[in-house]
């Protein structure tokens, strides 16, 4: 069943040229580098950057031209698990135990990971630019982001196609909220598409929210469902609620020059932790205290002179961790949880 429903739809103007006059920190101790792994990760299109996933604590699969490897941060081992794709993947996403990857020409492949089963379908006919999964009931879906300006919507795992819409520009990225009732679509018009899930499982009750007059690269959503983040191509991380139209504040770059400042990697992380943390086109992540967001710490992944590509970021599913993928290695961070429990500010952590 392929339908494209009648949406109801609202506009929310966020006039995204006024600054708002909300001032951040760059004093906050929330992380520390823990470890650094030699192994690589390979951007398969310059502003797709979303390319590391953590299925589940201290393990990584990445993409690497076009196969798929498993990384073991604890034990240094790192596996080859699906080779000779038909597709270099520019997406990957993972949950409820599946993993679904985007590619060129509308291929993508969902695979089982406890049973090694996979399948190859194509989605649209230009490039895959996001991929998520996301449950709905005792029901798995996946919702496929394709430049030719559709979203696709399917039943997992036989790949029923359950639903398009047809955008009015490309979607680059999209999000689901952890209590499945809302889904956050960004385009590259610069505007925020927040749609309701009705209980049939399909997206209706259209809002629109116009972030920036660049396009909108990236977005998350916190842990509560109502809180969520849009990156843009700007270089700022705007934050809103799902109740109201006001931005909450708005968040910057270290970086100075228009091509290398655009965040293209964003996640909040989960448990009672609230730190948001975002990564720039290249050299730097950012990691934010969501209760105030009065305090955030910068971390640079390079030397001063030089500038080294960010693939992607990553928290682990308990948050104890944050990875950072580079071309030719990945940082693994770890997160002062004790700190962050204790409702008290970041100390560093020594390693």
């Amino acid at each position: 069943m392929n339908q494209q429903r009648d949406i109801a739809e609202k506009k929310i103007n966020v006039n995204p040229v006024t600054k708002t006059g909300h001032v951040i920190q760059n004093d906050g101790s929330f992380v520390a580098v823990k470890h650094v792994h030699k192994i690589a990760t390979f951007i398969q299109h310059w502003q797709l950057r979303n390319l590391i996933v953590s299925p589940c604590n201290s393990t990584l699969i990445r993409t690497k031209r076009n196969a798929l490897y498993t990384y073991d941060t604890k034990a240094g081992v790192d596996s080859c698990c699906q080779d000779s794709l038909p597709f270099t993947p520019t997406s990957i996403h993972t949950k409820c135990g599946f993993l679904a990857l985007g590619g060129q020409t509308g291929m993508l492949m969902i695979k089982d990971l406890s049973t090694g089963w996979y399948d190859i379908k194509t989605a649209g006919r230009g490039m895959n630019n996001s991929i998520c999964l996301s449950q709905h009931q005792d029901e798995i879906r996946m919702t496929v982001c394709n430049n030719d300006q559709t979203v696709s919507v399917f039943s997992v795992p036989d790949m029923e196609k359950i639903q398009t819409l047809k955008m009015p520009s490309a979607i680059n990225f999209c999000s689901v909220s952890p209590d499945s009732k809302k889904v956050l679509l960004t385009s590259d018009q610069g505007v925020a598409y927040l749609y309701t899930i009705n209980q049939d499982g399909f997206y209706t009750d259209k809002c629109e929210y116009k972030v920036s007059d660049e396009p909108s690269l990236s977005c998350a959503w916190h842990q509560s469902s109502e809180m969520f983040a849009v990156a843009s191509q700007d270089g700022l991380v705007g934050m809103y609620t799902i109740h109201s139209a006001t931005r909450l504040c708005q968040l910057g770059s270290a970086e100075t020059r228009k091509t290398k400042k655009a965040p293209r990697s964003i996640q909040f992380s989960t448990g009672p932790l609230d730190l948001l943390a975002y990564a720039d086109h290249v050299n730097h992540v950012y990691v934010v205290d969501t209760r105030t967001f009065e305090t955030r710490q910068i971390v640079r992944l390079s030397p001063e002179n030089e500038d080294h590509s960010i693939t992607g970021l990553t928290f682990s599913p308990n948050s104890r961790s944050l990875y950072v993928g580079l071309e030719d290695r990945l940082v693994e961070l770890q997160v002062d949880v004790s700190a962050r429990r204790q409702f008290g500010g970041g100390r560093l952590i020594p390693f």
